[in-house]
C-alpha cells in the first residue's frame, strides 16, 4: 500500500475529528461552459457520478469518514468553493472570515465576456443581501441580547479568543492536487514573506506559511510532503504527520477527482481514523483555562439550562432558531 502502518480491524466508524475531505480538479471530468464558468450538464453528470463514487469508497468499511466531512469542488475555476467552507465551518468549529475567489474572478474565469461577469457579480450580490440575516455573526449578536450579562460576558470572551487566535491548518494529499490553488482560492489568503519554523525533518515538524486573511486574522498553514511515494518514505514520515496535524484546526485532505488511483488516499483516510482513535490527533491542552466556569465545549443548551429566565426557550421552537443553535454549537 504504501502508506504508514498497518490499519487495525474492528473498529466502529463515527468520523474523524477536525477533517474535511476536498474532491479537487473537478473541472478535469469534461468540458467546461467558460462564458458563465460552470460545467456543462454533462459534465455536471460526470462530476457527480464521479464524487459519488469517491465519497463511496471513502466512507465504507469501518475506518471510513463521514459523508458530511467531505465536498467536491474546483479550486483552479473557483467552483463549489463556498460549500468547502461550509463544511470547514460546521465540521471543525473555526470562527473566522474566509473569502474564497468567486466564480467571476479574472483569474479562475478566463474566456468569460465582461457582461456575464457583471450580471453573474449581480446575481451573487443579491444573494448575499437575501443570506446576510441568516449569517452566524446576526444570529450571534442575537443570542447575545437574550442571556444574562454573566453569560455574555464568557461567550464574548470565548468568541474574541477563538477568532484571534491563529488558524492552525494541515492540507494534505499526493503530490499534484492543487494544494497551494486551494490555499489561494479558497480561504482568500495572501501569504506572509516570512516563515515560520524552518527546519522540517522527519523527526520534527516545524514547517508552517502564514498567511493573513480579510478579517485580519492569521492562518498557519502545515507545509506537508505529499504521502504515497513509497513505502520507506511514508513510514519515515508518520512521526512529523501526527506531530503537525495534533496542533491543527482543520486538517483539509485534497483527493484529485480525474485519478482513479485512490488506494493510498483511501489508507490516508484509515490512518487518520486510527490515529484519531488512539488520540494522537488531539492536543490536550486547556485553552480556557478553569477560571470562566464554561469549558470550550459548552453548548447553547448549557446557557438555556441555567438561564434564570426562560424569555430564550420560546424562540428554540422556531426552526431558524434551531438550525442557528446547532451552528453556534457546531462552531463552539
Amino acid at each position: 500500500m504504501g502508506i504508514f502502518d498497518k490499519i487495525k480491524t474492528g473498529s466502529k466508524k463515527n468520523g474523524i475529528p477536525k477533517l474535511v475531505i476536498g474532491i479537487n480538479q473537478v473541472d478535469n471530468l469534461g468540458e467546461w461552459d467558460n462564458d458563465i464558468n460552470q460545467p456543462t450538464p454533462e459534465t455536471e453528470a460526470k462530476i457527480k457520478e464521479r464524487a459519488n463514487d469517491i465519497i463511496e469508497k471513502l466512507t465504507s468499511g469501518n475506518h471510513g469518514a463521514s459523508r458530511d466531512q467531505i465536498e467536491y469542488f474546483s479550486a483552479l475555476r473557483a467552483y463549489r468553493l463556498p460549500q468547502v467552507i461550509n463544511k470547514i465551518i460546521h465540521c471543525t468549529g473555526v470562527i473566522t472570515t474566509f473569502k474564497p475567489k468567486e466564480i467571476t474572478d479574472p483569474d479562475c474565469s478566463e474566456g468569460m465576456s465582461d457582461e456575464n461577469r457583471k450580471e453573474i457579480n449581480a446575481m451573487l450580490q443579491q444573494s448575499r443581501a437575501k443570506s446576510k440575516s441568516m449569517g452566524l455573526d446576526t444570529f450571534i449578536v442575537e443570542l447575545l441580547s437574550k442571556v444574562d450579562d454573566s453569560q455574555k460576558k464568557e461567550l464574548q470572551k470565548i468568541i474574541k479568543e477563538k477568532k484571534e487566535k491563529p488558524i492552525n491548518v494541515a492540507i494534505i494529499g499526493q503530490s499534484g492536487v492543487g494544494k497551494s490553488t486551494t490555499v489561494n482560492n479558497l480561504f482568500g489568503a495572501k501569504e506572509r514573506t516570512s516563515r515560520v519554523g524552518e527546519g522540517t525533518n522527519v523527526h520534527n515538524y516545524g514547517g508552517y506559511k502564514e498567511y493573513y486573511l480579510e478579517d485580519g486574522s492569521v492562518m498557519r498553514v502545515a507545509d506537508l510532503p505529499g504521502y504515497g511515494r513509497g513505502l520507506g518514505e511514508d513510514e519515515a514520515y508518520k512521526p512529523m504527520y501526527i506531530n503537525a496535524l495534533k496542533n491543527c484546526d482543520v486538517i483539509l485532505l485534497i483527493i484529485q477527482a480525474n485519478d482513479k488511483a485512490i488506494a493510498d488516499d483511501q489508507y490516508m483516510v484509515e490512518c487518520l481514523y486510527e490515529w484519531s482513535k488512539e488520540g494522537l490527533l488531539t492536543n490536550d491542552e486547556m485553552y480556557y483555562g478553569q477560571e470562566t466556569g464554561l469549558n470550550e465545549n459548552f453548548t447553547v443548551k448549557e446557557i438555556l439550562e441555567n438561564k434564570r429566565d426562560d424569555s430564550l426557550t420560546s424562540e428554540v421552537s422556531n426552526p431558524h432558531f434551531e438550525v442557528k443553535t446547532r451552528e453556534f454549537n457546531t462552531i463552539l
